[in-house]
């Protein structure tokens, strides 16, 4: 048998049975990486596992110059879950953007893993994209397979109705017939910049869920805040970049390094 396109690498041996698993790849507004950057900083999570293929972008993330895989699991030990009966937070974090063709893979591929390791629960997190600024906070929509759909209204969640794409598509597409509860968290963002205020409003969302995180609401939005001032200046700072680097012939390498 051929072996798998996409492989999930484990790198510490420790039981993730009844963990809840927060998915956050970067989309529109980028909200699932900034609230999924958020979950695994401020909690000092633990790198369990990362995922490699060979259809990713050719990239690797530093950090203090050592190189780590751009899709990453981190655990930490935390009460969450339908009920608080787990005690254990599974967050997924990527930094790229895998090719549409790949997505539904990546999802079974996730879900088949999050199956293999006994995690009672999965949570994606996904942006909508909006044209304008949102007064106040974004609303969050919820949709989930048959095993979650309890969910929605133990809990409150908005129930949504129409289409969703994207790596949160392809995952509840490989739910669909699972006895996995999973659960899908859409966020109105900024089509064209990062909106940490919408990750923020997720993260919020969530809290049920995740009861300890309550008490982080009013720094996780201050957070926000400076993460967002940040990036739009990161951004506008690349662009300027790259019109400098196209209006001149190329000399080098041209690699870009922060």
């Amino acid at each position: 048998m051929d072996e798998s396109p996409v492989r999930i690498v484990d790198t510490r041996e420790e039981s993730l049975r009844g963990a809840m698993m927060v998915v956050g790849f970067p989309t529109h507004g980028l909200v699932g990486s900034v609230a999924a950057s958020y979950l695994v900083h401020s909690l000092d999570m633990t790198l369990v596992a990362y995922m490699v293929s060979e259809e990713f972008p050719p990239t690797v993330i530093m950090e203090e110059g050592v190189v780590n895989a751009p899709v990453r699991f981190y655990s930490s030990k935390l009460v969450c879950g339908v009920d608080r009966s787990c005690d254990q937070l599974v967050v997924v974090i990527a930094d790229i953007q895998p090719p549409p063709p790949m997505l539904n893979l990546l999802g079974r591929v996730l879900l088949d893993w999050a199956e293999a390791k006994g995690i009672q629960l999965v949570v994606a997190i996904e942006g909508q994209p909006i044209d304008r600024e949102v007064q106040g906070d974004a609303r969050v929509v919820a949709m989930a397979n048959r095993a979650a759909a309890p969910l929605l209204e133990k809990y409150a969640f908005q129930a949504a109705n129409g289409v969703v794409t994207g790596l949160a598509g392809g995952i509840l597409l490989g739910a669909i017939g699972r006895v996995t509860p999973v659960l899908c968290l859409v966020a109105q963002a900024h089509k064209d910049y990062p909106d940490a205020r919408a990750a923020a409003k997720v993260i919020e969302t969530v809290n049920p869920l995740v009861p300890l995180l309550v008490l982080d609401t009013g720094p996780l939005r201050e957070k926000a805040r400076q993460i967002e001032s940040e990036v739009r200046k990161t951004l506008q700072q690349t662009r300027e970049s790259m019109s400098s680097m196209q209006a001149a012939d190329p000399e080098g390498p041209g690699e870009m390094y922060r």
